[in-house]
């Protein structure tokens, strides 16, 4: 065998190793079960380390080998997303040296296992997909299969159905918080709504009836879940889906139509499963007040017709003007779109903080004691409390701390090391349950991994965005990939990182990168060969 022919092969078998690594992620990992609920995010995780020790790391070794044999021939190009990524390694790495326990920061605590050794093993994962993955069909039919899979049973479980004898040995009381193979509602929650953005893009660029069909199944199915998980972060992040289907919906009135029939699939998923739960109350589980709000309320009705009455405008207006000269106008709908989607939040807060201080009242008149106006230790299942005392264990770092944080996955290691805090979280939860993160990504960043983390972390998401967004038409995976950083940071403003989501979202932004790559590498080889046969002629 020739020199040249070994390092070829070993592109190749690095490739093939992506390819299979991906492949176990998005088909046998989330259906990957092993005692059941029993210790599930363990089982999850040690899953997860040997698909990637045994496939990433020779894959990474195949790929150097590569590139070393290219020499100087290889001119590789360093995306923004690439510097952010390798600047959130670099933070991690740092993080871990000045961790205040470097057992707990290399494998991070159990359950979540965030620690250095997986960010450096996502990181990997993101590379080596946006260079070596090969977009195999067999590979995207298998995350289709499982995931639908997921979501069925997830339905299911709401319903009493448990084909899988999941529930079997488990109290009543403990369902609502497990369902399918994913485990606890807020990890389940996590996977769906960044997985469900493949089905989503495909099925908003697709133009075949008969594959827009079947992912329009795929999506309803997926949507029905969202809304009977009982997790509110996920109908954040289904807010935040809509944005980033608008944003592209502006651009063309094709585009603005499949924001229409998206917006209603969802709607009209809510509602079935809302009809659903009143048709069949005994079989039904009770979920909290939002998710029951969504599927089952007149006042969801109402704004699912509204939609309705909107698209039958929209289409008979494209009838009247086919052209439609005006559309011109989509920037200004755009810029009302972000503008809405900033100020929303802030709106929400200033009103909270209002209404939590009394001066709404003393002001207007007004004032709400519902769980989602009042802002105390009880507000979000807690958040209110773990927010507040998260600030409170930041401020009181040193600088040097405060930049770089008390090390990855580390959270419950400095707080319950430090007696003031660790009398204030026990005198909250109680001694028998220990507070692992502060249930919102970008704060436990901030503590773990510092400002610098932070820092990093937002940049690589805002690296991803733009990006994306500029070459959103390259591929349904790069329109996906932008999707994913609007879900997934919605979502886990109030959920944080765990085995069984984050993986998910580096690998589906190092498939949109990996498209961007070759889109560019074949538009650079056909100008070269029309360069190289015009000199001919």
């Amino acid at each position: 065998m020739r020199k040249t022919d070994f390092f070829e092969n070993c592109g190749r078998a690095a490739g093939f190793l992506t390819g299979l690594w991906a492949f176990f992620m998005l088909t046998v990992f989330p259906l990957y079960m092993k005692e059941k609920y029993i210790r599930l995010g363990e089982h999850k995780y040690h899953f997860f380390l040997r698909v990637s020790i045994y496939l990433l790391l020779p894959a990474g070794l195949c790929w150097l080998l590569f590139l070393l044999q290219k020499g100087k021939k290889l001119q590789p190009h360093i995306s923004c997303l690439d510097r952010a990524m390798l600047a959130y390694l670099a933070v991690a790495m740092i993080s871990f040296l000045m961790s205040v326990d470097k057992r707990q920061a290399w494998s991070g605590i159990e359950g979540w296992y965030m620690g250095l050794l997986t960010q450096v093993l996502l990181v990997l994962s993101y590379f080596l997909v946006s260079r070596c993955l090969p977009l195999k069909k067999v590979i995207l039919a298998g995350h289709f299969l499982a995931s639908s899979v997921v979501f069925l049973l997830g339905c299911g479980h709401r319903f009493g159905l448990d084909p899988l004898g999941l529930y079997e040995g488990i109290d009543e009381s403990w369902r609502l918080l497990f369902l399918s193979t994913v485990g606890q509602a807020s990890w389940y929650s996590g996977y769906v709504c960044t997985v469900l953005v493949i089905g989503v893009a495909c099925f908003f660029t697709e133009h075949k009836p008969v594959r827009r069909f079947f992912l329009g199944c795929y999506c309803a199915v997926g949507f029905a879940t969202v809304v009977t998980q009982n997790s509110d972060s996920a109908f954040m992040a289904m807010l935040f889906l809509m944005l980033g289907l608008f944003l592209a919906a502006c651009d063309s009135p094709d585009n603005m139509e499949r924001f229409f029939e998206t917006a209603l699939l969802m709607l009209g998923s809510f509602k079935l499963m809302g009809s659903l739960q009143q048709l069949f109350p005994d079989r039904a589980m009770r979920l909290d007040g939002l998710s029951e709000f969504i599927s089952q309320s007149t006042q969801t009705w109402l704004f699912f017709l509204a939609v309705c009455v909107g698209d039958m405008l929209f289409l008979l207006y494209r009838q009247k003007h086919p052209k439609l000269p005006g559309w011109k106008r989509a920037g200004a709908m755009r810029r009302l779109a972000v503008g809405a989607a900033a100020a929303a939040p802030v709106c929400y807060a200033c009103v909270v903080w209002l209404n939590s201080t009394g001066r709404l009242k003393a002001w207007f008149g007004i004032e709400s004691a519902g769980q989602y106006w009042l802002f105390d230790s009880s507000w979000g299942n807690s958040r209110g409390f773990i927010w507040s005392i998260t600030w409170e264990a930041f401020k009181g770092l040193p600088m040097l701390r405060k930049l770089f944080g008390v090390g990855p996955d580390c959270y419950a290691a400095y707080c319950y090391s430090v007696p003031e805090l660790e009398a204030q979280l026990n005198h909250f939860f109680g001694q028998n349950q220990t507070l692992t993160n502060a249930h919102n990504e970008f704060l436990n960043l901030m503590l773990c991994m510092g400002i610098a983390g932070l820092a990093a972390f937002c940049m690589m998401l805002a690296a991803a965005f733009l990006r994306f967004y500029k070459e959103k038409y390259d591929s349904p995976y790069v329109f996906a990939g932008m999707l994913a950083v609007l879900v997934y940071g919605a979502h886990n403003f109030f959920c944080y990182q765990q085995i069984c989501c984050t993986p998910f979202l580096f690998l589906l932004l190092g498939m949109a990168e990996g498209c961007i790559r070759r889109n560019k590498k074949d538009i650079q080889k056909t100008a070269e060969r029309y360069e190289a046969n015009a000199h001919i002629e």
